[in-house]
């Protein structure tokens, strides 16, 4: 008498499949999870640069560079600016500095405060003109 392993063989692709699920999610998760980091670091970037530009010219950056951020769709709530301004020097000018610390402990799936406890911080520095 032949015995059947058709079914046998179906049940070893579910499970399979089931189990390939069970572990590629994680992996798909830190993937996409690594891909938004990226991406505010590349936000808070053009956020620093832009509001070094504003310093440089004498204006106060913090609500321009908080609204570009939210335009970008992340929480300007978690967002710090702080602009710092050099001692003047007559041959190189003034320098200043845009700081900006962005708190993602709410946007991300991982626990990636535990490596980066300060969260991200990003600084663009220019001359005054």
């Amino acid at each position: 008498m032949r015995k059947n392993t058709d079914s046998r063989r179906g049940s070893a692709i579910i499970e399979f499949a089931l189990l390939m699920s069970l572990l590629l999610a994680p992996l798909l998760a830190g993937i996409w999870d690594a891909a938004r980091m990226i991406d505010m670091n590349q936000i808070l970037t053009r956020a620093a640069r832009e509001g070094v530009i504003m310093a440089s010219r004498g204006d106060d950056p913090a609500e321009t560079v908080r609204a570009y951020v939210a335009s970008e769709g992340l929480t300007a709530d978690n967002l710090t600016v702080s602009v710092e301004v050099g001692p003047e020097d007559r041959d190189l000018g003034q320098e200043v500095s845009v700081s900006l610390n962005y708190n993602f402990a709410d946007s991300t799936v991982y626990p990636w405060e535990n490596l980066m406890p300060g969260g991200m911080t990003t600084v663009a520095r220019a001359k005054m003109e």
